[in-house]
């Protein structure tokens, strides 16, 4: 850490980043060599998403305060059409051997989409692999426990705060921690009875509200899952959602925690993760999900790999390259760097 000299953002707004973007030259600092010679595929022409994430529903039973979604927007909530789903599935099949994983969340709860197995049955048939969504597992109903087992998602995850009610309850607001309880155990179980393949991982947000309760958490759940089906117990970091919904320098320990090197990294996920929103709109990256800021458009009729490697996104990609990411305020405050290395089991 160099807690002496790292540098603060001026901040570049509106259409300002794109014509900054576009005269930068790419760094010859060590960080981004470094970065580029790990990842090697960044630098091609035609830059492939590693990941791609489709919010097939934008909106939620539950209001969480490390959560931006009630935060004042114009994008409407809704539903994803089925049409456009499987034409954006569709689109990326050619690509589906470079795709390595698929979300079908960002900013909803995945189990209010009642086309949701069906879209995952979809993209299975597509050849799509190590499909995932996550869930508060409120409304993980008998019958969607049956649905979610029998559709062959590869990974559910469950967003679970705390290990009292009190904690969990005052965390994720609008949804019953004994109902929970129940509905995941019960679907660990039927899923071991069934011998499906789905894999489970059980996800703590650590924050100020639950940090005293993670190790009771991890013991408790650790007792329930099967290690030997790949299940895991894991925690990170609470986020800012680029700056949205906390102070970057409380979430990371302190302005003398920022790390010079972090700040003039690239980021990856500008580089391997392709997010379309419900409403077709293409945000930057996870944090720029509730209206996106950079102006990357609709997917519309496109081909989803060349909106990806349109001339705004490329020009993105330039403003990291040259180790300016911290031009944008979205970038600058983000957390997720910095959280990453933490996350896991301990």
């Amino acid at each position: 850490m160099n807690e002496n000299h790292v540098r603060r953002p001026v901040t570049v707004t509106g259409e300002d980043w794109f014509e900054v973007a576009r005269t930068l030259d790419i760094s010859d600092e060590t960080v981004v060599r470094d970065f580029l010679a790990d990842n090697p595929a960044f630098g091609a022409d035609l830059v492939i998403p590693k990941r791609v994430t489709i919010e097939t529903i934008f909106g939620c039973n539950a209001r969480c305060g490390m959560c931006v979604i009630d935060q004042p927007t114009e994008r409407i909530k809704g539903v994803m059409p089925m049409a456009q789903f499987t034409g954006i599935i569709d689109k990326l099949a050619p690509y589906r051997d470079r795709i390595e994983m698929m979300d079908f969340f960002a900013l909803g709860e995945p189990l209010i989409d009642s086309l949701l197995f069906d879209r995952i049955r979809y993209a299975k048939a597509r050849g799509f692999r190590r499909l995932a969504f996550a869930t508060n597992a409120h409304l993980l109903t008998k019958a969607k426990r049956k649905a979610l087992l029998e559709s062959g998602i590869d990974t559910v995850i469950f967003s679970i705060d705390g290990i009292t009610k009190a904690t969990h309850e005052s965390i994720r607001e609008r949804v019953n921690f004994d109902k929970v309880m129940e509905n995941v155990q019960a679907v660990i179980r039927e899923r071991d009875a069934g011998d499906f393949k789905t894999r489970f991982v059980v996800r703590f947000v650590r924050q100020a509200r639950n940090r005293h309760e993670w190790d009771e958490y991890k013991a408790f759940w650790s007792s329930r899952i099967s290690p030997g089906r790949n299940d895991v117990v894991t925690s990170y970091d609470m986020h800012t959602w680029g700056g949205q919904v906390a102070n970057k320098d409380e979430v990371i320990g302190g302005d003398q925690q920022r790390d010079e090197e972090i700040e003039r990294l690239p980021c990856h996920h500008v580089f391997d993760k392709l997010t379309i929103l419900a409403d077709g709109s293409i945000p930057l990256c996870s944090e720029d999900i509730l209206e996106p800021a950079y102006g990357f458009g609709l997917i519309g009729d496109q081909d989803p790999i060349q909106a990806f490697n349109s001339a705004r996104l490329r020009a993105m990609r330039r403003l990291h390259l040259a180790g300016r990411k911290t031009l944008l305020k979205g970038c600058s405050e983000c957390t997720l760097l910095y959280s990453e290395p933490r996350r896991g089991s301990d």
